[in-house]
C-alpha cells in the first residue's frame, strides 16, 4: 500500500509538469435551501471522491483488482439508481445527467480492461472512445451531485 501511494504521488508530481490540474468533485458546499436529497449525500460524496481519485489511474497506472478504483460503475450504477428513484425532486440538468449516466456507464463496460491497464493501449481508437466516455461520465456525475 505504502508503494502505491509514494508511485502515486510520484506519478501525479511527473504529470503535473505537463498536465492541468485532475479534475475533483467534492462535497458540495452548504446552500441556503439545503439539498434536494440530503439522505444520499453521503453516498454521492464517497462516489465523487472515488471518481475523482481514479481519475489519477487514467494517467497510466495500471488499477490493481484490489483497489476501488476496479469497483467502479457499479458504486455509480448503484448510487445513480437511487438518486433515479428520488428524481423528481431534481432540478431538470440533475433528472437529464441520470439518463447521461446510465448511457456513460453503458459505453464504458467494454473499457474495463482499458481502465485496468490504467487508460491506455496500443488502440489510439479505443483510447480515444474510452478516455471520451470516462470525461463524459465524470462530468455528468458532476451534474447529479451538484443537483442532489
Amino acid at each position: 500500500m505504502r508503494h502505491s501511494v509514494i508511485a502515486l504521488a510520484l506519478l501525479l508530481v511527473g504529470c503535473g509538469s505537463t498536465t492541468t490540474s485532475l479534475p475533483t468533485i467534492s462535497p458540495a458546499s452548504p446552500s441556503s435551501h439545503g439539498s434536494a436529497l440530503p439522505e444520499l449525500q453521503p453516498r454521492l460524496d464517497a462516489v465523487g471522491a472515488l471518481l475523482t481519485a481514479c481519475v489519477a489511474r487514467l494517467r497510466g497506472e495500471p488499477v490493481d483488482p484490489a483497489d476501488n478504483c476496479a469497483r467502479l460503475l457499479p458504486d455509480v450504477t448503484a448510487v445513480v439508481d437511487e438518486v433515479e428513484r428520488q428524481s423528481a425532486k431534481l432540478a431538470p440538468a440533475g433528472q437529464a445527467a441520470i439518463a447521461d449516466v446510465r448511457r456513460q456507464v453503458s459505453e464504458l463496460a467494454p473499457c474495463e480492461p482499458w481502465f485496468a491497464a490504467g487508460g491506455a493501449s496500443a488502440d489510439a481508437s479505443l483510447d480515444n472512445r474510452c478516455g471520451q466516455a470516462w470525461d463524459a461520465l465524470f462530468q455528468s456525475y458532476h451534474v447529479i451531485r451538484n443537483s442532489a
